[in-house]
């Protein structure tokens, strides 16, 4: 579930960057579709009573709803603004700053391993933000909010006492569309756009509710270690079709961010077998 999760979520900021369309009208149609195909796999997974996981989500679900709306929009604003390369990396940080946060909030001591991360990956986005390789540093900053807002949902996922939250997210895909409606521009939106949108949405359904679901068959520890991924079939997906270089520093550095963060979870998972 992990894997094909991720798989199916790389294309996400080739599609965002090929949709070629204003802020607003594509959150809207990447947010409808979104809910539309996560409300379609919340009846199948929960067939018996699908109504009743909307009557569970708690106080920390609904932080995780609110987040998921404001990080969407920073996400597609920083793959609007910036390289798809330096948003992928950057955003593929989330587990280090998870870690941090859980320090703060939830007091939970880091180990060695974990230090050393945060060192090499704290290094490695200087790199990649100082980069010049059709980037800037307001789209940066756009993906550095998405990463500390996706860290805030781990904190709120430790939380919350809901075991699924395929219709939480539901709940999301539709906040984000109404939200965005008013500031469309949807008589500009082709035949083309339309297609490629809805299957942007439905991608971005099936990836959450598969790593949504994952935690029940493993540690989420576990399905941490598949999150960079993303960042490196992202990357070269967009590298290959549109022909956008990241740039060989970009590049090493990334390299290095997402090799440091894999150890890291590795080193998790053998402790906690432990």
């Amino acid at each position: 579930m992990s894997a094909i999760g991720i798989m199916v979520l790389s294309p996400d900021g080739l599609f965002i960057r090929m949709i070629d369309t204003d802020l607003w009208t594509l959150m809207f149609l990447r947010g409808l579709f979104m809910g539309l195909c996560m409300l379609v796999i919340n009846g199948f997974v929960n067939h018996k009573n699908p109504i009743q996981q909307f009557k569970q989500i708690d106080k920390h679900a609904w932080a995780i709803i609110g987040l998921m709306v404001v990080n969407s929009f920073f996400f597609v604003a920083s793959i609007q603004t910036t390289s798809v390369a330096h948003t992928l990396i950057i955003v593929g940080s989330t587990p280090i700053v998870a870690a941090i946060l859980g320090l703060i909030f939830l007091k939970e001591k880091l180990p060695l391993y974990t230090w050393v991360t945060i060192f090499v990956v704290v290094i490695g986005l200087v790199f990649v933000v100082f980069d010049d390789q059709k980037s800037s540093l307001q789209g940066d900053l756009y993906a550095l909010i998405a990463c500390v807002l996706w860290s805030f949902n781990f904190i709120f996922a430790r939380l919350t006492k809901v075991d699924n939250m395929i219709a939480a997210l539901t709940i999301s895909g539709f906040a984000i569309a109404v939200l965005s409606f008013p500031l469309t521009h949807l008589e500009t939106v082709s035949m083309e756009q339309l297609y490629m949108s809805a299957t942007l949405g439905l991608l971005v359904g099936i990836a959450f509710s598969l790593l949504t679901l994952a935690p029940r068959y493993m540690p989420t520890a576990q399905v941490a270690l598949f999150m960079p991924l993303e960042t490196v079939f992202g990357t070269l997906l967009v590298w290959w079709i549109l022909h956008e270089y990241p740039g060989i520093i970009s590049l090493s550095a990334g390299g290095i961010i997402i090799a440091a963060i894999m150890m890291n979870s590795y080193f998790q998972i053998r402790t906690t077998r432990n």
